[in-house]
């Protein structure tokens, strides 16, 4: 992203942001494809590529030199930018922005399964006097990438979506919703939590309780509502598998992972990965679903709205939720030809 670097001394012109205007950024260096759109996505959400932020001087030394390379190596910076009636101050506008930011990042995490080369970076700051300063600064853990897709490309229809769900993400913070939103939250927070866990057993486990969270099973019920309820989601053809997953979601919770992981068996491992990557899909193509439509706020916000829904006939669950996700959507490219036993985590 072209800046003047505030305080390092060189000039470059910054198009991207004008003086006594604040910026919230998250900077990417993602693999991308197709035209990628530049500035405004959304009234609040924009977007820059292939460009150079500069670091300035004194933030240099404080990220160290890899680490202030690797910021100026980003390719997608997805910012918010506003003009600010306090340049001088770190306040509430930068708060604001960046939080935009974030639901932006968070947007395409939900739109794509992508994989950054090193960790994402969040800064926040202003443009005074033709230089742009950094004010604050914080490094992302990094989404871990997919065994047999560890690097899809970032399209443009990801970022589109990405900034519609972040306006959504803006929306609903303070959307007057009965009882709150706490649960949805939550749901979503696991979910991004599990995108950045190394671990691949954890991972399914997270997955599988962000899909716990949508559907509210009864104390007792657990595994044969996730089987049952998620019918709702993706349709009514798997529920073997759904009650597969969640046999290693339980392992994982009560510290069984033995039972899948004692050896090494090359087919028990690939089908964890299947199953991982099933579990991811589902979680993440349900709550771009219900994120991204409004009416269905009120019904997924908090356990008692989801109690009343899923008292709900199954017809007019359905009516309201409309056509099923494909779960084997997830497995497109799986191919184990190409995944040798090191990835697998053989020694």
């Amino acid at each position: 992203m072209s800046s003047t670097g505030g305080n390092n001394g060189n000039a470059y012109p910054a198009t991207w942001i004008s003086d006594g205007e604040k910026y919230g950024l998250i900077g990417l260096e993602v693999k991308t494809g197709g035209q990628i759109p530049q500035g405004a996505i959304t009234p609040n959400l924009r977007v820059l590529t292939d460009t150079t932020f500069s670091i300035p001087t004194n933030w240099r030394d404080w990220l160290g030199s890899i680490r202030a390379r690797e910021v100026e190596g980003c390719n997608l910076f997805l910012f918010s930018k506003q003009p600010s009636s306090a340049p001088e101050i770190l306040d509430g506008e930068n708060t604001q922005l960046k939080q935009r930011a974030w639901n932006f990042y968070v947007g395409l995490l939900l739109a794509s399964t992508f994989a950054p080369a090193h960790r994402p970076v969040m800064l926040t700051g202003v443009r005074r006097d033709g230089e742009i300063d950094i004010r604050q600064q914080r490094d992302l853990d990094s989404p871990v990438p997919c065994i047999f897709r560890p690097h899809p490309p970032v399209m443009p229809a990801h970022i589109q979506t990405a900034a519609q769900l972040g306006e959504k993400l803006d929306a609903l913070a303070t959307a007057p919703l009965p009882g709150g939103q706490w649960r949805l939250n939550r749901s979503l927070h696991v979910y991004t939590e599990a995108r950045t866990t190394g671990d691949i057993l954890d991972r399914l486990h997270q997955y599988s309780r962000c899909i716990d969270g949508l559907i509210l099973p009864d104390a007792g019920k657990t595994r044969q509502q996730f089987r049952s309820r998620t019918e709702l989601f993706i349709g009514p053809r798997h529920h073997d598998l759904m009650g597969e997953i969640y046999d290693v979601r339980s392992a994982v919770e009560h510290l069984h992972e033995n039972r899948y992981l004692d050896g090494f068996d090359r087919d028990t491992r690939l089908d964890l990965l299947k199953k991982e990557a099933i579990a991811e899909h589902v979680a993440r193509a349900a709550l771009v679903r219900i994120i991204g439509d409004s009416a269905l706020w009120p019904l997924f916000a908090n356990t008692p709205a989801l109690a009343k829904f899923w008292a709900l006939s199954q017809a007019e669950r359905q009516k309201i939720w409309g056509g099923p996700i494909d779960p084997m959507e997830a497995l497109r490219d799986f191919d184990p030809k190409y995944i040798h036993d090191g990835l697998l985590g053989k020694p």
